[in-house]
This record gives C-alpha cells, structure tokens and sequence, in this order.
C-alpha cells in the first residue's frame, strides 16, 4: 500500500483489508441454481433429455445437403481412374538409370523439375522391391 493519507489511518486500513480488491460485489448472486452456480439435478436432467432430443432428429434429418449414398457410390465408379504405373512394372536397369538420372540432375545447367518427377519411382523405397527381400524372410511369414 502506498504511503497516502489514507493509509495512515487504522480504521481505513482495516475496511480496506476486508473489501474485495476485484471491485466485484461478493453479494451479487448469479442467477445460477445449486451451489457454485453448477446448476441444480433437475437441470442437469432436463440439459441432458433436450441434447438427446436434438442428437436424435439430427440423426433422422442427415448431414445438410447429403445425396443418396447409392448415388454417391456410382458417381465415384464414373470417375475411377486407371490405377497409376507401380514400380513392379519396370525393370531393374531402367530403376537404375533412373537414379543415376536423379543423382545428376542438379549439376546440370538447365534444371528440369518434371524429369526429376518422373523418375521418383527410383527413389522410393516404400514397399521393398521383390529383389531386396531375402527368401529367408519370406518362408518365416509362412
């Protein structure tokens, strides 16, 4: 406290310890039913039966704007694409001049991002290729 007028009475000093130093009135009430404004068990119940309520009609309406599931399901067959070459496909030179292609690809002057793109495949390593499992691996899994 600072060293006011105030302050050097005993009496002010004493109210000042018992106000609240928040400037809120601790008799206010908050409108609020049970103890700590939680609300009482009646609410709670009540609370609980209008969500189930509200859970339940949601339900029966769907999400807004949702078509047919059937409808949904033929227009994803209409727009399947062919599945995309995988690197089973090639062969072990061609996944070999592809790597060499990417390991020189920035030494050189005219950089070209789509080549680099297409070779990939040499760089991927996930999953193996049949030729880095060992066949003591595969008769364990069987």
């Amino acid at each position: 406290m600072t060293r006011t007028a105030r302050a050097s009475y005993p009496r002010a000093a004493m109210k000042d310890r018992s106000e609240n130093r928040t400037g809120l009135d601790p008799s206010m009430r908050k409108n609020g039913a049970g103890q700590h404004n939680w609300g009482s068990m009646q609410d709670e119940r009540d609370l609980e039966l209008s969500a189930t309520v509200d859970e339940e009609s949601e339900l029966e309406q769907g999400p807004a704007g949702a078509e047919e599931p059937e409808e949904v399901v033929d227009d994803l067959k209409h727009r399947a694409d062919p599945p995309a070459q995988s690197n089973q496909n090639l062969e072990e030179g061609d996944l070999e001049g592809a790597r060499k292609f990417r390991k020189n690809a920035l030494h050189k002057k005219d950089l070209d991002l789509s080549a680099i793109a297409r070779t990939s495949v040499a760089a991927s390593t996930s999953p193996p290729s049949s030729s880095s499992v060992r066949p003591s691996d595969t008769t364990r899994l069987i």
